[in-house]
């Protein structure tokens, strides 16, 4: 019989450190809607968590990663209460164009996005690994959903799902820029008309009119 060899685990984040640092993070979040993030310092924070600024700076070590923070939990929120994980979920541009309200330069979150992207552009920052994580997580909800709208009959059987979710993420949040500067401009019509014109919906619709007028006949 052969020796056991007994190897230990490594452990995963401790869960008071997790839960602490999720209160640093909300607190960071709570003071940006407030102050907005161009003012926030770490000793708002600190005082906010309830937590020693030692403490604050040893979760996040700059302030870049407190905004950082910040933002992924605004992220884990939003995601939430529009059940984007859910792999039944169906994207309605007609409800999505009523409904979607362009980004305002007044919205404090919105200026949080712009910061950390702006930061993002020094590869190796925590900003930087934020956009690559949450550029991954999109284009795998949207190649979802294109996927499902492939199924429904609304996309083009051939379109590439994953291209396409990158189209648009690109598309939406350049579009976005421009919203926040000319609010009057109807941005959830021109999101969804876009998405129709990629995804080939417009040539599905007008395939399914060529049959049913073929089958009144």
């Amino acid at each position: 019989m052969t020796d056991a060899v007994t190897t230990r685990r490594k452990r995963g984040p401790y869960a008071p450190t997790l839960k602490r640092r999720r209160a640093i993070a909300a607190a960071v979040l709570d003071l940006v809607d407030e102050v907005g993030p161009e003012s926030l310092t770490t000793v708002q924070v600190a005082e906010r968590s309830g937590t020693p600024e030692t403490t604050v700076l040893y979760h996040f070590p700059t302030r870049d990663d407190l905004l950082v923070a910040a933002l992924e939990l605004a992220d884990e929120l939003g995601a939430a209460l529009h059940h984007v994980d859910d792999p039944e979920i169906r994207l309605d541009l007609d409800d999505f164009a009523a409904s979607y309200r362009p980004p305002s330069i007044e919205d404090p979150r919105f200026r949080l996005s712009r910061l950390v992207r702006g930061l993002a552009a020094t590869p190796g920052t925590s900003a930087a690994d934020y956009v690559h994580r949450r550029t991954q997580r999109q284009v795998e909800i949207f190649s979802r959903i294109f996927e499902q709208r492939k199924r429904d009959g609304l996309a083009h059987p051939d379109v590439d799902s994953v291209n396409l979710a990158r189209q648009v993420i690109a598309m939406w949040e350049g579009l976005e820029i421009v919203f926040a500067a000319e609010p009057d401009v109807d941005g959830g019509r021109l999101l969804a008309d876009a998405i129709r014109r990629l995804s080939g919906e417009n040539w599905m619709e007008l395939r399914r009119a060529i049959g049913d007028a073929g089958r009144s006949f």
